[in-house]
């Protein structure tokens, strides 16, 4: 099997990091000779192996922005439950049906 060129141009940060030290990052990635693509994976300490991941284009990275701006939003808007309810402004999307992602 051919080895996988890459180079890491820009860190953004890390997500999480497992018992392992393996970190789920948000990285700037150049694969091989294509262009570089905004890169979601698990990366080892010391960058050398990685895990199955997710590369995202500039337009899809914005695109992944909004739709995480507006489950976002849905964490400010009034809760409804079965003993009191809240008045919701009119310009607000009800809340989502799962409730606060805090909550999960």
């Amino acid at each position: 099997m051919a080895k996988l060129s890459y180079d890491i141009l820009e860190k953004f940060g890390s997500l999480s990091t497992s018992k392992s030290g393996w970190e789920l990052q948000l990285n700037f990635v150049q694969w091989g000779d294509n262009q570089p693509k905004f890169d979601l994976r698990s990366w080892s300490p010391d960058n050398s192996k990685m895990g199955k991941g997710l590369t995202l284009s500039h337009e899809e990275i914005v695109a992944l922005n909004k739709v995480l701006t507006d489950i976002l939003s849905a964490e400010h808007t009034p809760i409804i439950d079965n003993n009191t309810v809240v008045e919701e402004p009119e310009e607000t999307e009800p809340h989502p049906k799962w409730g606060r992602l805090n909550d999960m």
